[in-house]
């Protein structure tokens, strides 16, 4: 007795390839998305680092001198000779931009700090540190006192 001994049709290797394919950029297009995200992911976590630098830069430059906080829209950031201090440009790295902006901070008749109105308080400001990278921001912000507040012990 003879077996029938026919090879696939092309029918079934058209059908077979072309479901391999939809297998194969699906399985590519994940792998894509998942490298974005990841990406994605790094970018935003290194803004976050280089804009708490940014703070931590304006907490040490406090520690030196509460004047040197100059009120500014938007100031960089030098580190040279050990020191911190405000320069007149944003600060550029690898398509990531940092600008510090210091402004007074303002209080109402009560004392409570507010973000509009309010009297000038010459002993407190407001710093803002904001990294930008294409359409990602990261952005900061804390009150600095002219007077250091010193933890009690317990």
């Amino acid at each position: 007795m003879k077996k029938n001994q026919q090879g696939f049709s092309i029918l079934e290797l058209v059908l077979a390839a072309g479901l391999f394919s939809v297998f194969a950029a699906g399985i590519s297009l994940a792998a894509f998305q998942g490298m974005n995200f990841e990406q994605k992911a790094v970018q935003i976590q290194t803004a976050r680092q280089w804009a708490e630098e940014g703070i931590e830069a304006a907490r040490a430059i406090r520690s030196q001198s509460f004047d040197a906080l100059a009120d500014t829209d938007g100031s960089g950031l030098n580190f040279s000779d050990g020191k911190w201090s405000l320069t007149s440009d944003h600060d550029s790295w690898e398509g990531y931009t940092r600008i510090i902006m210091i402004q007074s901070a303002r209080r109402d008749s009560d004392g409570n700090i507010v973000s509009d109105g309010g009297q000038e308080d010459a002993d407190m400001k407001l710093v803002t540190s904001q990294v930008t990278r294409g359409d990602l921001t990261v952005e900061f912000s804390t009150y600095f006192s002219r007077r250091e507040i010193v933890p009690l012990n317990p």
